[in-house]
């Protein structure tokens, strides 16, 4: 199996909120991580950061090589040129 892992940056913008894809491209393998926290305060009453959101690529391209391997198929990630 050839992967090909490609990349656009999309963002909400104006009212009613429309998508809008930027500039940015990118393709070969990559990981990204985002995470967001909310602030507030913790039963003892002090500030605490509570994780709210997460997102790793890892966990979506992991499973999917190891399904890949296991049914006996060769993993293989193409960088530049065609499939």
């Amino acid at each position: 199996m050839r992967v090909v892992e490609e990349g656009r940056e999309v963002t909400r913008v104006g009212d009613p909120p429309r998508l809008k894809i930027s500039g940015q491209y990118t393709r070969g393998p990559d990981r990204a991580v985002s995470r967001h926290y909310t602030s507030g305060r913790g039963e003892s009453g002090r500030l605490k950061a509570t994780e709210t959101y997460r997102f790793d690529s890892a966990e979506l391209r992991d499973p999917l090589r190891d399904a890949v391997l296991a049914a006996s198929w060769t993993w293989r990630s193409v960088v530049f040129g065609r499939l």
